[in-house]
């Protein structure tokens, strides 16, 4: 039997580790032929995975534009899973073709689109093309065979709202990587300028929704002026970053945040182990693989009470308004005044991440799904 995934998306970040470790598990697992369609860049990423039973086909017509990816999965991958005699289509970038002649089943992994804020900062060519995704996905959902969401926040949504069949649909929680462990720093260069200083940490790719000015009017109001605020993250635009640096230069706070642009995962995981706590601002998110990166180094987190971030923390982590400063404030300073509690939510953060699934776990659960499919197709 075959199965095919559609990989002509942009992997980044949790999604890039996802595809890594899919490929990585499907290796030792030759049970079925596995065709990964694909586009130019993403071939030359993942191609070192290629074995017997783990086929790569590129096509041209994806890796074009965002329009064309939408035109190929929707009018030509459909046609070429036929042709390939494909049992059952895998989708993890957040929608498949609305009209499949195979099973499919599509993985949600975005919740922005849904919410009317989210918008906030993008060019009008970009919100065009979010709204164009987020109705392909609701309609893709529905015509899925099953619909795999990380966070139960998500899959309520669609049933609430959109008239989908939960009873077709799974929640799998992803985001535990082994590599991230509350374990002695590995000593990167990047922690030896910080390890005797106090600071708190902000980890994200860095979107005008991420909401990373409320700590900006946070941190203006804490009086502990040794407390750094380093930012790890590449920037989505040049003008939210000068956007940041002009508030950080006006509430006088060039002295204490630090735009460290993109690190890599040695440097990330140091950080997370010597921070005194994360504070995660972004009202938008389905599961926070940065929430989960944290919480397996042992991190305090501040997290905005929306969306899916309670489901991912629980109550491993201190909750605010994300519009609301002075309560992101004082969470922060209850953590800065009471090391006991501080050292507590360190404690439940290494409990709570120990109960969401590795990537290889949420595979097994993925290829379960899959193979249920497949078994369906050779009854009678």
């Amino acid at each position: 039997m075959k199965v095919a995934v559609d990989l002509t998306y942009n992997p980044y970040g949790g999604s890039y580790s996802q595809i890594e470790n899919i490929l990585k598990f499907l290796q030792n697992n030759d049970e079925h032929d596995y065709i990964f369609y694909c586009t130019k860049l993403n071939f030359q990423e993942f191609k070192q995975y290629r074995k017997k039973h783990i086929i790569f086909k590129v096509n041209k017509i994806s890796s074009l534009s965002r329009f064309a990816r939408l035109i190929w999965t929707q009018f030509i991958l459909p046609i070429k899973v036929l042709f390939d005699d494909v049992s059952v289509l895998f989708c993890p970038g957040n929608f498949s073709p609305v009209f499949s002649f195979t099973k499919k089943v599509q993985w949600i992994g975005t919740v922005g689109p849904f919410e009317k804020k989210f918008y906030k900062g993008f060019s009008f060519i970009e919100r065009i093309n979010l709204y164009i995704n987020k109705y392909v996905m609701i309609a893709s959902a529905l015509t899925s065979t099953h619909v795999i969401f990380e966070s139960k926040y998500t899959q309520e949504l669609f049933i609430n709202n959109y008239n989908f069949n939960g009873s077709k649909s799974s929640v799998i929680t992803l985001g535990r990587d082994e590599f991230y462990s509350s374990k002695l720093s590995s000593n990167s260069d990047i922690i030896k300028d910080y390890r005797n200083k106090k600071f708190l940490l902000v980890v994200s790719h860095l979107y005008p929704y991420k909401n990373i000015e409320i700590l900006f009017h946070a941190l203006r109001k804490i009086n502990d002026r040794k407390l750094k605020c380093l930012i790890a993250g590449k920037f989505h635009t040049k003008s939210y970053f000068h956007k940041l640096s002009k508030l950080s230069n006006d509430f006088s706070l060039d002295d204490r945040v630090v735009f460290l642009g993109g690190v890599n995962r040695r440097e990330l995981k140091d950080l997370y182990v010597n921070c005194e706590m994360l504070v995660f601002t972004s009202p938008f998110e389905n599961f926070a693989y940065t929430l989960v990166e944290a919480m397996s180094c042992g991190t305090a987190i501040i997290a905005a009470e929306s969306t899916a971030m309670p489901e991912t923390c629980m109550n491993a982590a201190l909750y605010f308004d994300p519009y609301s400063p002075d309560e992101l404030c004082q969470q922060i300073n209850y953590f800065l005044s009471d090391n006991s509690l501080l050292k507590e939510y360190k404690k439940r953060a290494l409990k709570r991440s120990k109960e969401i699934n590795t990537y290889q776990e949420a595979n097994f659960k993925t290829l379960q799904i899959v193979q249920n499919l497949i078994q369906d197709k050779k009854e009678p």
